[in-house]
């Protein structure tokens, strides 16, 4: 194990699933320890890439997904203030800093939840900001925010009541992804797993296809597809390059967005761009940053569209959700059907929920999930 006790209700997953960092201190041993809190505060991963010698196993797992059923934790969840303001909303100032970054990041791990495991992912800027902005010492947040998911899967989608807040919040926070959120107040669509990247695409092709030695008999790229395409994926870090309608045969003056797509069929043309693979060394020698191929990504939409699609400019950062359904022979093109698209923002500069102060002035934001721990400096009071 790495890392240290730090805050509540929070497990990050490193490069590696085996290596894996607890940050869930300040709360009693008999809290900590028992087999229901270890269920119920399920894995919020930040690093969902996996070793290059993975093999299929090791991203999609073993093929059964999590069944969730409503635990202790879950029904203490329902009995909460914070579970009350999700159905009924706020007008309190602080209370609205401490719901709607719960929404903020919640509208981000909607589009990522997967069959594999209990797993979920959020980007390490949002899970910095739930953990030291939201969260205090007698208000754990992290806690809420995974149970709140729990719900969801438990009921199988976002309630109705909690979409109405969130929408009425966002007047105040604006950074409230509602897309996202509608989608799944509709239904719940995980994909296969969140360890399925672009680059892992990339990666596995290169490894299991491409490069395999030549004492393998069977037939390595039919084996590849067979284990990797025709899964439903999430993907993010896409630039839109543009969207249209694919032009009839023979219209002149205008060209096909993806010859595979049929005519008048609603198509999103994006680009992805590895990083530079030494973006991690230190360039001694001050060398020009490796040339890499932008991998273009052809997405077939659905006609029905969670977000305004004709508001999304080309340049914009983009997620795609859908099936992933073919790649050329170099792995540069792939094809999604079924698409959706949603903003993908950028939240490497970091992001501003609330401040512990102004949250700790909610009345809601007091621990009635974790259990009780010692009256001690760091724990939390009855």
């Amino acid at each position: 194990m790495h890392g240290q006790l730090a805050k509540p209700g929070l497990t990050v997953k490193g490069d590696e699933p085996q290596h894996e960092v607890q940050v869930a201190g300040h709360v009693s041993d008999r809290v900590l320890t028992s087999a229901a809190m270890r269920r119920v505060l399920a894995l919020l991963v930040l690093a969902i890439s996996v070793p290059a010698f993975a093999q299929k196993e090791e991203i999609f797992g073993d093929g059964a997904p999590p069944r969730y059923r409503e635990e202790n934790m879950d029904k203490r969840f329902k009995k909460t203030r914070v579970a009350k303001l999700l159905e009924n909303g706020t007008d309190d100032p602080a209370c609205i800093q401490m719901l709607g970054g719960l929404f903020v990041a919640l509208a981000e791990i909607a589009p990522v939840l997967h069959k594999r495991d209990e797993n979920f992912t959020l980007a390490p800027e949002l899970t910095d900001a739930v953990q030291t902005q939201l969260s205090t010492p007698g208000f754990p947040a992290t806690a809420y925010l995974v149970a709140m998911i729990r719900k969801i899967m438990i009921d199988g989608r976002l309630p109705d009541t909690w979409l109405e807040t969130a929408i009425k919040l966002n007047k105040v926070v604006k950074i409230i992804d509602i897309p996202k959120l509608k989608m799944i107040n509709e239904q719940i669509n995980l994909v296969d797993s969140s360890y399925l990247t672009i680059l892992k695409v990339k990666e596995r092709y290169m490894v299991e296809a491409l490069n395999a030695n030549s004492a393998v008999t069977t037939d390595v790229v039919a084996t590849f597809r067979d284990a990797y395409l025709d899964r439903p994926i999430a993907w993010g870090g896409a630039t839109l390059l543009d969207i249209g309608i694919n032009q009839p045969k023979g219209k002149k003056g205008k060209k096909k967005l993806y010859l595979r797509a049929t005519a008048e069929e609603l198509v999103a043309v994006l680009q992805y761009i590895p990083p530079d693979p030494r973006m991690n060394t230190v360039n001694l020698l001050a060398q020009a940053p490796v040339k890499v191929d932008p991998i273009i990504i052809y997405v077939k939409l659905q006609s029905k569209q969670y977000a305004d699609i004709e508001k999304f400019h080309r340049g914009q950062r983009v997620m795609v959700k859908g099936h992933f359904w073919e790649m050329s022979k170099n792995a540069l093109e792939l094809e999604v059907r079924d698409g959706l698209l949603f903003e993908d923002r950028d939240w490497s500069g970091g992001v501003l929920l609330g401040r512990p102060e102004d949250v700790a002035q909610c009345p809601a934001a007091i621990n009635e999930i974790t259990g009780t721990a010692p009256a001690q400096v760091g724990g939390f009071k009855h």
